[in-house]
């Protein structure tokens, strides 16, 4: 008959040994302790894999999460930076230091999930030393780029890509709200070092002790 829709049959024979050999090749990698990570956050659009809750040991989970909560503070303060600069840019700066805020973010924000936050996440997860040591070379690094952003010295276009306290002061005299905008991310920088030297100090004990002081 005309228009009749003749679905294609299928052989459920033939799928069976298919689905046998996923679960086999799955088994498999399980007992080769390969673990098949699938990318849950955030909710909304999932970009990672993040599962503090099920996959950090419990006495852990305060420190891991903090150390999550510096990787979405450094993504405020450069996202803060760009909105800064930008108030600058209109303002009569020059357009290099906004394409400058725009690097830091696209490099600063997965790179420091790669560099450090992901070692640190798979240090505690497996307690794994070479994890710990990555983390804390890089870590330091970190720190240590918070605290010049925060200062941001007049040494490239002077030092109005980064908004710290010497260009805010700078600013504030003829730009009073570029200047405020600048001071603000001072302050988050400020607190972003602060709470990040707190994480490393914490790692650094949990790892020289052997975990008695977190697991206490």
């Amino acid at each position: 008959m005309a228009g009749r829709y003749d679905p294609i049959p299928f052989d459920e024979e033939e799928v069976k040994p298919f689905s046998v050999e996923v679960r086999r090749k799955e088994e498999a990698a399980a007992r080769a302790g390969i673990v098949l990570e699938e990318k849950n956050w955030p909710s909304f659009f999932p970009i990672i894999h993040h599962d503090i809750a099920n996959e950090i040991p419990i006495h852990l989970r305060r420190l891991q999460f903090v150390a999550f909560m510096t990787l979405l503070g450094l993504t405020l303060c450069l996202t803060w930076n760009i909105i800064a600069v930008t108030a600058a840019w209109i303002r009569g700066a020059a357009v290099i230091i906004w394409f400058l805020a725009i690097i830091y973010f696209i490099s600063g924000v997965p790179g420091a999930y790669v560099l450090w936050y992901r070692p640190l996440y798979q240090a505690f997860r497996k307690d794994s030393a070479v994890n710990f040591e990555r983390f804390f070379n890089l870590y330091l690094l970190h720190i240590g780029f918070c605290i010049f952003a925060a200062v941001s010295p007049p040494i490239v276009f002077k030092g109005k890509s980064l908004a710290g306290i010497l260009p805010a002061i700078d600013l504030v005299g003829d730009h009073a709200i570029v200047g405020i905008f600048y001071f603000i991310r001072f302050v988050l920088f400020c607190l972003e070092s602060v709470i990040s030297m707190w994480v490393i100090q914490e790692v650094n004990m949990y790892s020289k002790g052997n975990g008695e002081a977190a697991q206490m």
